[in-house]
């Protein structure tokens, strides 16, 4: 199967980037993980539900303590310098510990992690600080892989190979634009892989890999919303997907600790005052729902954003009635930081601002590039209003301890209460599934009560293939 996918890895060291495309769809490829996630014809894209992979069973012997049971047919692929000697406790971890070294990418991803001890060559321990109920998914993430210390040994990185995993695919070749794979035939599930091989491209250009798709030289693509439309419509008999992606798309964001931002009838009315599914649909097409944007890992813990909120948007009746209840007039002017992500972007800070200049307020838009962006508005909090992509997290809980709660780093917006922090908490350590669920709703309301923060455009990946 030959794929063509947007962005490159940045190297081959899967346990010091965060690059998505290293893990999915580059030399991460390669390795095992002590859990992953489901997947199979029944199971919706993309899957946070974990299970076993390297281990065939775990005990909670404590608390804060489990055993896991390592698979005695899991071994090495055959390569240099590891050969095909049985994956082992030992292996297990080493790579944690490597993992949580401080300061790396990935680090934060076990940062609950107190202890990792191997019993024996088929049972490792894992102690944690306190009680995490994100602890499968995070040893299921891609990010968290299972690696020898023997190709450590050779250059003390892994950062230009040799990648040599215990998973379904062996690394034949990798390069900035393009990866090779081989199926493992000594792979512990006999079932898979269903392909011989997979090569993948790297391939900036929208079009460029929406032509080799027509062309016949890639089978599936990545693309955005309106190549793949054009390619579906004019062949009908090219398939396409979707995938959500919840904690993607584009965030807004604004600061309560500058004026007049600070009194949330002003907040109301800015969200009044802006019709977000109708800039959606007309700026990103698609199905662009807006969402609360937090990553969480099963659709049904998820609020229906129109049902619940709907009434929060597109009201200029309720706008002007809550700007005048606040006071405010138009010499009170609001600046809207836009990053440059692209065109889109800008067009969503200009609707907004359009919005907010039909209810009498004076707004300005400010471009800055990605990286000031980075610095100035995710780092620093120095934005009135923001528009721009989502920061990079970890994890559902490491999105709310980080960005909602009282003492987040990246708490820019300045929003934070009792209630919102006690359900943080509360989800983060529940392990009734059932139980965190209703906390995460909960949190949900409370995010949009507070009228601070939200994702007019939810993220998508879009997808073509051949027939």
């Amino acid at each position: 199967m030959r794929l063509a996918v947007k962005e490159a890895p940045p190297h081959q060291d899967v346990h010091q980037s965060v690059s998505n495309s290293l893990s999915a769809w580059g030399p991460g490829l390669a390795y095992s993980r002590l859990m992953s996630y489901q997947s199979g014809p029944s199971v919706p894209a993309p899957s946070r539900i974990p299970e076993c992979d390297l281990c065939e069973s775990w005990e909670q012997t404590g608390p804060l303590e489990f055993v896991f049971t390592i698979r005695s047919d899991a071994r090495w692929q055959d390569l240099s310098p590891v050969g095909n000697r049985q994956v082992t406790a030992q292996d297990v971890s080493y790579s944690y510990h490597r993992q949580m070294t401080e300061g790396w990418a990935n680090a934060d991803l076990l940062n609950v992690i107190e202890e990792v001890a191997a019993l024996d060559d088929s049972r490792v321990r894992i102690r944690l600080k306190n009680p995490d109920a994100e602890l499968f998914e995070k040893l299921a993430d891609g990010r968290s892989p299972v690696i020898p210390r023997q190709v450590i040994d050779l250059k003390g990185d892994l950062v230009e190979g040799p990648t040599v995993g215990s998973g379904p695919w062996v690394l034949e070749e990798f390069s900035s634009t393009s990866a090779t794979f081989e199926a493992n035939r000594d792979y512990f599930n006999e079932s898979l892989p269903l392909l011989d091989g997979l090569a993948v491209q790297y391939v900036p250009d929208d079009q460029a890999r929406i032509s080799a798709v027509r062309a016949g030289v890639i089978d599936f693509a990545q693309g955005g919303y309106e190549s793949v439309k054009a390619v579906t419509d004019r062949f009908p008999d090219f398939g396409s997907a979707v995938v959500q992606v919840p904690d993607g798309g584009v965030e807004m964001a604004l600061n309560i600790d500058r004026e007049p931002l600070d009194s949330l009838d002003v907040r109301r009315a800015i969200f009044a005052a802006w019709d977000i599914q109708t800039a959606a649909a007309t700026i990103w097409e698609g199905d662009p729902a807006p969402s609360v944007g937090l990553n969480l890992p099963y659709p049904s813990w998820a609020t229906d954003f129109e049902a619940e909120y709907g009434e929060m948007f597109g009201d200029t009746a309720l706008a002007n009635q809550l700007l005048s209840q606040a006071g405010l007039t138009p010499e009170d002017s609001l600046t809207i930081v836009v990053g440059e992500y692209g065109e889109r972007y800008l067009a969503t800070a200009e609707s907004l601002a359009d919005a907010l200049r039909n209810v009498g307020l004076s707004v300005d838009i400010q471009r800055v590039t990605t990286r000031i962006f980075a610095e100035n508005v995710w780092l620093n909090g120095d934005y009135d209003i923001f528009i721009g992509a989502p920061p990079p997290v970890a994890s559902l809980s490491g999105q709310l301890f980080g960005i909602y709660h009282s003492d987040g780093p990246w708490n820019t917006t300045g929003y934070s209460t009792d209630e919102l922090d006690n359900l943080i908490e509360w989800q983060a350590t529940e392990g009734d599934p059932a139980k965190r669920g209703e906390a995460l709703m909960q949190i949900q309301d409370a995010i949009m009560a507070g009228a601070h923060r939200l994702y007019p455009v939810s993220g998508a990946s879009h997808w073509v293939w051949r027939p």
